[in-house]
């Protein structure tokens, strides 16, 4: 019982990484949302049940039970390129980081997601070896992504790597390196990985795509979700040359952020805790302590989580690549620029007990942390969210 109940949470939960299809070659069901779910036999059990966010072994092994995750040191910054600021998603920090690795021979390749060749609603992952290579992978890409299917392959024995991922990829793929196959952390030198409130489905790209007055695909030369300014609009551009456009916040919460991966409803690690250097939107705030997107030039907030990426950032500030400002979370109010990270994160208790009281599964979190996660949510909001969810379960909508 206790291994089909492994097998069914893991199925369920799954974040479609693609690591168990690249070691273990699972055989992946994908549906019509685009979002994945492996066949899981119990060789690949044991693998799943160490990588796989939803195993609760992260949460258990790595999560420190703090909001944020355990880090070196936090800063505001931002890239000194006024172009890569512009056009990045926010500060540019990952692609000024990529940048300076490739350009100092620090690594031989990064391996990151782009928009794929023949359909810009899907996604390719691939080893960047030029700086011309990294500018194409800039910006945020809202749509599934698997970006570890083909890990095994893309890595090769002689050449070293910084690796660009979702929270749950750089999750997956260190622990892999921990406990499964140290070898592959000789060739991956660095993990980073940025703020991720979740992965939007195929359906509901091509919902936006309606929005935004699309016909026919054939019709469509280029999407953007982000950029060229903070936020930046979304922007498709037609072969004709016009474009058609969505402000980002009316894009993500009125249709993308409405449909996402499950498991990305109840993520216990939405800000890269396990990876060397994670970034996030600093937005600034309004006089009502509210995130404002006006546009503006953007910034990060950045994690420097281990010793080697601390190391790492201050070279990049001593190259002059980066803007740094160090900072303390609770004085910048991080928590309010990121409010649903921060609540998500507080209310995993009480979806949790909800989804259990209705007979659901429910990834298997490590119960002591979600108390640590809880600590600074009164009962009553911890109350409101099981209500919440109990009566979104009802209504079918979970």
């Amino acid at each position: 019982m206790k291994k089909n109940n492994l097998r069914n949470t893991l199925k369920e939960y799954c974040t479609g990484c693609g690591l168990c299809k690249a070691v273990n070659g699972v055989m992946i069901n994908v549906d019509k949302k685009g979002f994945s779910s492996p066949q899981l036999s119990d060789r690949d059990l044991r693998l799943c049940s160490l990588v796989c966010p939803a195993s609760g072994f992260a949460t258990r092994n790595y999560l420190d039970g703090t909001i944020w995750g355990k880090y070196k040191r936090s800063v505001l910054a931002w890239s000194n390129d006024e172009d890569i600021r512009f056009r990045a998603s926010s500060g540019g920090i990952i692609t000024a980081l990529c940048l300076f690795l490739i350009r100092e021979h620090i690594v031989d390749g990064v391996i990151s997601t782009c928009k794929h060749p023949d359909d810009f609603r899907c996604t390719l992952t691939r080893v960047n070896h030029t700086e011309q290579e990294l500018l194409e992978c800039m910006g945020s890409r809202y749509t599934t992504s698997a970006p570890l299917t083909d890990i095994l392959n893309l890595i090769k024995g002689n050449e070293t790597y910084a690796f660009v991922g979702k929270p749950c990829d750089v999750s997956s793929l260190k622990i892999y390196i921990d406990h499964v196959n140290p070898e592959i952390g000789k060739s991956v030198k660095y993990l980073f990985s940025f703020f991720c409130a979740g992965q939007p489905s195929l359906v509901a790209n091509n919902k936006l795509l309606t929005a935004l007055d699309v016909g026919d695909l054939k019709d469509c030369d280029d999407f953007q979700y982000r950029g060229n300014g903070w936020p930046g609009n979304v922007v498709l551009t037609f072969k004709n040359g016009t474009t058609s456009t969505m402000e980002y916040e009316k894009a993500w919460m009125s249709i993308l952020g409405r449909d996402v991966k499950k498991i990305c409803r109840y993520c216990a690690d939405g800000t890269g805790e396990l990876a060397d250097i994670s970034c996030g939107d600093a937005w600034y705030l309004s006089d009502k302590g509210k995130p404002v997107f006006d546009d503006k030039p953007g910034r990060n907030i950045v994690f420097l989580r281990t010793k080697e990426g601390a190391d790492l950032f201050d070279k990049l500030i001593d190259s002059n690549d980066v803007s740094a400002l160090d900072c303390d979370v609770d004085k910048v109010l991080l928590k309010q620029m990121q409010p649903y990270h921060y609540t998500r994160k507080s209310s995993l208790s009480a979806y949790k007990i909800a989804q259990r009281v209705c007979g659901k599964r429910f990834p298997l979190y490590d119960n002591a942390i979600l108390r640590q996660f809880s600590k600074g949510f009164s009962l009553k909001q911890l109350i409101l969210r099981f209500c919440g969810t109990i009566y979104r379960i009802l209504k079918g909508s979970l």
